[in-house]
C-alpha cells in the first residue's frame, strides 16, 4: 500500500506538470500582414477580366494558408469573387463592369481560421472595345435590312430580312460569328422584314412584320431553326411592322408598330396564341422602329418615329402605366436604332444613317461611348449580346444599299 501511494502521487504530480505546459503552450498565430501586387493601386484602363497579384502571407507557426479575393465599389471592399485559393496569382473569371472604380483586397487564412489581410487597392476598368476591323466584313448570308438577331442554344441567329429589294425568310447560325450555318434557305413563315423575334419557352418566335406590301400579324416558333410552326395566322393585335417584341414578367410582350396607321398599343402573351391588350394607348405618341428592352425590372421603349424621329425614354413595370424617364435623352433623335442591355446598361447603336454608341445605367443619364464607331453608320440592324459581347449585324449603309457584316463590341 505504501508503494502504491507512492505512484499514485507521483502519477498525479505528473498530471498537473503536463496541465502547467499545456496552460503555458504557445498560441497559434495568424498569417503575417501582407501587400498586393498587381493590379497596382491607382491604375486605369484594367481589362475587365484582369489577373491579380499579391505577395505570400508568411505563416509563423508554418501552417498552410488559402487566400480569398474581396472587389467591389466599395473602398472596404465585402464582395468575394474567390475563395481557397492556394496560389498568389489569380486571374478573375466573372467579368467586371466597364469604367467602374473598383477597390480590391486579399485575405489570408491558415489551417486554424486565423485571418490577416492585405491592403486596398483601387482601379478603374476599361471603356468597351470597339474594334477597328469587323469579326467578318461579309458573313455567309446576304447583304440584309430589318432582319432580326437572337441567341438560342449557345449559338446566334439571323431571321430573314430585306436585302437588294427582295425580302427573305432563310435562317442563319454561327457559334463564332465568323462561319455561318444556312439552317433553312425557306422557312414556313413568309418572306418578310421588320418583324420581330424573341426567344421564349424554349423556343424561337417569329411575329408579324411586313410581307410584299402586306403587313402581318401571324406568330411563328421553331425549336430548331429548321420546323417552324405557325401559332397563330392572326393574332388578336392587327397586322404590323416596325413594332418592338421582348420577354417579360414570363410573357411575350408586343409595343407599337404601323400597320395602315402608327399604333402605341402594348399586347403580351403567356403563349403565343391567347393575346392580352394591356393599353389601347400608351402616353408615348404612337410610334414605329423604335427600341424596346427589359431592364431593372421594367420594359422600357427608346426613341422611334412617327414621322418624327424621337429621343424619348419610357419605362413600365406592369405594360399598363408608363413613365417619362426623359423626353430628350443626350443622343440625337433617331429610328431604326437598336438597344440592348449589357454591363448592367442600356446601350444604344447606331439609328438612320449614325456610327455613335450611347449607355446609360439609369436611362436618364446617357453617356457617350463613341461619336464615331468604325462601322460605317446604319439603321435597320440587328444587335444582341452572346458570351460577354455585344454583337450587331448589317443593316443599310445608304439608301438602296445593305450590308452583311459582324461585329463584336465587348
Amino acid at each position: 500500500m505504501k508503494y502504491l501511494g507512492k505512484f499514485f502521487i507521483l502519477m498525479i504530480s505528473i498530471a498537473a506538470l503536463y496541465s502547467c505546459e499545456s496552460d503555458n503552450a504557445s498560441p497559434n498565430h495568424p498569417p503575417e500582414a501582407f501587400t498586393l501586387i498587381a493590379v497596382g493601386d491607382g491604375a486605369v484602363g484594367v481589362d475587365v477580366k484582369p489577373t491579380l497579384s499579391w505577395n505570400a502571407a508568411v505563416d509563423p507557426d508554418g501552417d498552410a494558408i488559402s487566400y480569398e479575393i474581396f472587389i467591389d465599389q466599395n473602398n472596404n471592399p465585402t464582395t468575394s469573387i474567390a475563395k481557397n485559393i492556394t496560389d498568389t496569382i489569380f486571374t478573375v473569371q466573372t467579368r467586371l463592369p466597364l469604367t467602374a472604380q473598383l477597390f480590391w483586397k486579399v485575405v489570408a487564412t491558415d489551417k486554424n481560421g486565423n485571418t490577416s489581410k492585405s491592403n486596398t487597392f483601387s482601379f478603374t476598368t476599361r471603356n468597351l472595345n470597339i474594334p477597328a476591323s469587323p469579326v467578318s466584313s461579309q458573313a455567309g448570308f446576304s447583304v440584309r435590312i430589318g432582319h432580326t438577331s437572337l441567341v438560342f442554344n449557345n449559338k446566334m441567329w439571323v431571321i430573314a430580312g430585306s436585302g437588294d429589294d427582295i425580302e427573305k425568310n432563310d435562317v442563319w447560325s454561327s457559334t463564332d460569328g465568323l462561319s455561318w450555318t444556312s439552317v433553312t434557305t425557306a422557312a414556313q413563315f413568309s418572306d418578310r422584314y421588320t418583324h420581330t423575334s424573341v426567344v421564349f419557352n424554349n423556343k424561337m418566335w417569329v411575329i408579324g412584320g411586313y410581307d410584299d406590301g402586306t403587313p402581318k400579324n401571324d406568330v411563328w416558333s421553331s425549336a430548331d431553326g429548321i420546323t417552324w410552326i405557325q401559332v397563330t395566322a392572326a393574332a388578336a393585335f392587327s397586322p404590323r411592322f416596325g413594332h418592338t417584341a421582348v420577354v417579360f414578367d414570363n410573357k411575350i410582350w408586343v409595343i407599337g408598330g404601323f400597320g395602315g396607321e402608327l399604333n402605341n398599343e402594348v399586347w403580351s402573351s403567356p403563349d403565343g396564341l391567347t393575346w392580352t391588350q394591356a393599353t389601347a394607348a400608351a402616353p408615348f405618341s404612337p410610334r414605329y422602329r423604335h427600341s424596346a428592352v427589359v431592364f431593372d425590372g421594367k420594359l422600357w421603349v427608346i426613341g422611334g418615329n412617327d414621322l418624327n424621329n424621337y429621343n424619348d425614354v419610357w419605362n413600365s413595370s406592369d405594360g399598363i402605366t408608363w413613365t417619362s424617364v426623359i423626353t430628350a435623352a443626350g443622343f440625337s433623335k433617331r429610328s431604326q436604332h437598336s438597344a440592348v442591355v449589357f454591363d448592367d446598361k442600356i446601350w444604344v447603336i447606331g439609328g438612320h444613317s449614325i456610327n455613335d454608341i450611347w449607355n446609360s445605367s439609369d436611362g436618364v443619364n446617357w453617356l457617350q461611348t463613341t461619336a464615331s464607331a468604325p462601322f460605317t453608320g446604319r439603321w435597320g440592324h440587328s444587335c444582341f449580346v452572346f458570351e460577354d459581347q455585344m454583337w450587331m449585324i448589317g443593316g443599310a449603309i445608304k439608301i438602296g444599299s445593305a450590308g452583311n457584316d459582324v461585329w463584336a463590341f465587348d
